[in-house]
């Protein structure tokens, strides 16, 4: 059996495919017919959330007949199966290079490091399956990078994971033998254990990954052209872009809207940063709705964490090592470092050029994208700008809703007269109007009356449910999984937010919410995404209900929330307040009214993220945020609903430990 799993059959990596299919089926005919052995292979294949996300050709084999009838290499191994990612460059020979086994090919005159490329890929794909929801074991992995225009002969004499344009298929399963370095130590190359094997693995790349009703009007969104209609669009790249307005105006929608037309229309390589991985997770998987890529040396779109791209800027610039154990503790020292040596011409421009030459698949970008910019150190922000120039910067302001500190950042300081523009948001694009009157009425509830968002009267609807004492019910989840069903909406469509009092260790030694592991006794499905290996990976299945801590909820939304002991994260930040130094220095400092303050934008975070319905589930009536939501409900009864139960095992063991 021999299978293109394919959409787009003008591409390269699908010719390439094609190319082949036929070499195998020429020096094989059984893969035609035979189900004892089969090919499968996945051009353009992508493992969203790694760091190397595009593979051009991903190859599954696996031989079961009969050991006579299986191939056997020039030293005598039989080759029952593989896994194989092929790098495929259609480059001339006077564009290729060698330095021993290493090959390296010029775009636009930079050279750019194909052997890297290839290892990073192997790594990115064991991850990746690793990492699926029900976790395979991922086989043996052989990277090789087939060069399609330069023949055999001219390929480096040394041993490498390199073959030519005249390649056959008996040279193909010979490079992969010579290549594997599997478990069963020269004997046959094997690099799956069994049918079943081979078949879990590229299950998770060939089925289809469907799109929510939500998710479809998010993309109808996005794709909507802009570059005719705006006038901001006209001074894209000579300015400094900020879109600014509280959670639920649609941010980070016009971002990714701005980003695709960028992307599409004008060819650009254009880059989405963020420190929150959770909302990387979720725009990782709307970027594979949309079919974006990311390509060397051409047209890109694709989202990173700022302390992966950061961690690539200054291991580039030398300041840390490539494995620097130490960089998250030492992060704001190193920044800092960089920064000065660039103030001071330590580092000159033309080391930042080089960099960006030698990384240009990385490092090379005509637009950034910073969402939630307010949060940003200013010293973030001032290496940014050295490394690539404010104008190149399109940026989301949250206001006030601060994360990673106390202190707003000014994104106009340090623009050096390049000129700014600001497009204010003041409307909810997400909360449904009596939604978003509650939680406005919510915010004069707790002095936070300041905050204020101006409801769109035609979305009509929306509404509040508190829960005390037994949030975590069966019950609670299958009223609002058919509630969500029948407004045409799936169980991806329900997040759920826990405090940290919610994470414990599961068996396996990993992170997870009490709310997963109850939702999978039930026999419900769940990207729990307090385990930070799942976080590095979206949701595959519109089954699945989200879970997230309170910390990885800013950007994301759902058409029913539901918050989870809200009361006690409201407690946990108030007893954790991040304020910097410089508040502390100021003359007129309260640490009690500033935590407070910090407590409070926090609450607004989570209340913003849903739709429709937002569930808030308080441990204790009497609390601060009980109160509150008491006194709401005896104001607002029709648009605040008040339910009571007792307290389930789950909530008495949480309540319990907190003591």
């Amino acid at each position: 059996m021999i299978k293109i799993h394919a959409r787009d059959d003008r591409s390269a990596e699908h010719e390439a495919a094609q190319q082949l299919a036929r070499l195998a089926v020429q020096y094989d005919p059984d893969l035609e017919s035979s189900t004892a052995v089969s090919l499968e292979i996945f051009p353009s294949a992508q493992c969203f959330g790694q760091k190397t996300r595009d593979i051009d050709l991903l190859v599954f084999y696996g031989d079961f007949r009969g050991a006579d009838r299986k191939f056997t290499t020039s030293r005598g191994r039989k080759v029952q199966s593989l896994c194989v990612t092929i790098e495929v460059k259609g480059h001339q020979p006077h564009q290729i290079e060698f330095q021993g086994a290493k090959c390296s090919v010029r775009y636009n005159g930079e050279l750019h490091d194909v052997t890297a490329q290839s290892e990073s890929q192997k790594f990115s794909l064991r991850n990746y399956i690793k990492n699926q929801p029900k976790r395979p074991r991922p086989p043996w992995i052989i990277n090789l990078i087939w060069l399609t225009r330069m023949n055999t002969a001219s390929l480096p004499q040394a041993t490498s994971n390199i073959i030519g344009m005249d390649v056959t298929w008996r040279d193909f399963l010979e490079k992969c033998a010579l290549m594997d370095g599997g478990d069963n130590h020269g004997k046959d190359v094997a690099t799956f254990f069994g049918r079943a094997a081979i078949r879990g693995v590229t299950e998770i790349f060939s089925k289809e990954l469907q799109a929510s009703r939500i998710d479809r009007k998010k993309l109808e969104g996005i794709t909507r052209s802009v570059l005719d209609r705006q006038q901001y669009m006209d001074k894209l790249g000579s300015q400094l872009l900020i879109f600014r307005g509280r959670g639920g105006t649609g941010k980070t929608v016009r971002l990714l809207q701005l980003a695709y037309q960028s992307y599409t229309a004008a060819g650009l390589r254009v880059l989405i940063l963020t420190y929150n991985k959770a909302l990387m997770a979720d725009i990782h998987r709307l970027l594979k709705l949309l079919g974006t890529k990311q390509v060397v040396g051409g047209q890109s779109l694709t989202i990173n964490s700022i302390y992966s791209f950061m961690h690539r800027w200054l291991s580039s610039l030398e300041i840390i090592e490539k494995e620097q154990s130490d960089f998250l503790e030492n992060y704001q020292l190193y920044k800092q470092q960089a920064l000065e040596m660039i103030e001071s011409g330590a580092i000159t421009a033309s080391d930042i050029e080089l960099a960006k030459e030698r990384y240009s698949a990385d490092l090379r970008w005509d637009l950034v994208l910073i969402d939630e910019c307010q949060d940003w150190p200013a010293n973030e922000r001032d290496l940014l700008y050295r490394l690539y120039g404010a104008e190149r910067f399109v940026i989301a302001d949250g206001v006030d809703q601060l994360v990673r500190g106390t202190e707003v950042t000014d994104w106009r300081q340090g623009t050096k007269g390049i000129g700014s523009q600001v497009v204010p948001l003041h409307k909810s694009l997400r909360l449904k109007a009596s939604l978003c009157q509650a939680v406005t009425h919510f915010a004069d509830e707790i002095d936070f009356s300041h905050w204020r968002l101006e409801p769109v009267h035609e979305a009509q609807g929306g509404k509040v449910i508190v829960v005390s004492g037994d949030g975590l019910s069966e019950d609670l989840y299958r009223k609002l999984t058919d509630a969500a069903k029948k407004d045409g909406n799936e169980a991806i469509d329900i997040l759920t937010c826990v405090p940290p009092s919610w994470v414990v260790s599961g068996v396996d030694g990993r992170k997870c919410s009490v709310v997963a592991e109850k939702m999978r006794q039930w026999g419900y499905d769940v990207w729990d995404a307090v385990d930070p290996e799942n976080r590095e990976a979206y949701p595959t299945s519109v089954s699945q209900y989200r879970i997230v801590q309170y910390e990885s909820c800013r950007g994301l939304e759902g058409w029913t929330v539901v918050c989870f002991g809200l009361d006690q994260f409201y407690e946990h930040k108030l007893k954790n307040a991040d304020i910097s130094d410089e508040s502390r220095g100021d003359l007129f400092f309260d640490e009690g009214d500033t935590a407070l303050s910090y407590a409070k934008k926090w609450l607004m975070i989570p209340l913003t993220r849903a739709i429709d319905t937002l569930v808030v589930h308080v441990s204790s009536e009497e609390s601060n945020v009980g109160l509150a939501l008491r006194e709401l409900h005896r104001r607002y009864p029709s648009d605040v609903i008040w339910e009571s139960a007792q307290k389930s095992d789950t909530e008495r063991k949480i309540s319990a430990g907190m003591k």
